[in-house]
């Protein structure tokens, strides 16, 4: 049922990915980049829910390399990608320039961290989960340092664009990944749904600064 749940989540992160390219023409490339990450996830989740079918060995591992690769940059990706939307939700505080660098600058060395961990370092083991079939880092000890800071720099911009821009999901959704970050070494799918529900709060996010745009541009020709 694991293995069934985590290939069914895999799926709707792709259909969430498809809605992010049908917003493209309205916001612009910041949708195709939260359709990439959609996509990322949405490997992350298949792999893991064919894991049964496919079995531990050559094939698994071989697939099961690029997980961790998606752990170690995409993960810290999503906070630009949130930046930007939480910014022309409204929030002028996050158009700083000085924000936009320390931003960046956060965001590499998460990337840095995550791959000398989940890359350079990768150590294959296989691992049960329910009856999902999965090889996981031995070489990581728990949830991540920059999946940690990643959420927390994301419940923060959620805060952002709640108070300042009356948004309301980016914060609850954020809070819901770490709280399933934290539990998806022990129950892999609960981790992929905390994927599929940031990636939803995200590209939702997208479509409510694509209508407030629209809005504003009536009223300027007004």
């Amino acid at each position: 049922m694991t293995s069934i749940l985590a290939a069914l989540i895999g799926i709707a992160l792709l259909v969430v990915a498809a809605w992010a390219v049908r917003l493209q023409w309205r916001v612009g490339p910041i949708a195709l980049a939260a359709a990439a990450l959609c996509v990322a996830f949405a490997y992350d989740s298949l792999v893991l829910g064919a894991g049964r079918l496919i079995g531990y060995g050559s094939t698994l591992e071989a697939l099961s390399v690029p997980r961790f690769w998606i752990h170690a940059i995409a993960i810290p990706l999503l906070i630009p990608v949130v930046g930007v939307l939480v910014a022309r939700l409204g929030v002028e505080q996050a158009r700083s320039r000085n924000l936009a660098l320390g931003l960046a600058a956060l965001v590499a060395m998460l990337i840095l961290i995550g791959v000398i961990v989940d890359g350079v370092r990768l150590d294959l083991a296989p691992k049960d989960a329910g009856d999902m079939e999965r090889y996981i880092n031995a070489a990581a000890d728990g949830v991540s340092l920059p999946v940690i800071i990643t959420v927390l720099a994301l419940i923060v911009l959620g805060m952002a664009a709640l108070r300042y821009a009356q948004f309301y999901l980016l914060m609850p959704a954020a809070i819901l990944f770490l709280a399933t970050s934290a539990t998806a070494s022990l129950i892999p799918w609960v981790g992929c749904a905390g994927f599929l529900v940031m990636m939803a709060a995200i590209v939702y996010a997208m479509k409510t600064v694509a209508d407030r745009e629209a809005r504003d541009l009536e009223r300027q020709e007004t």
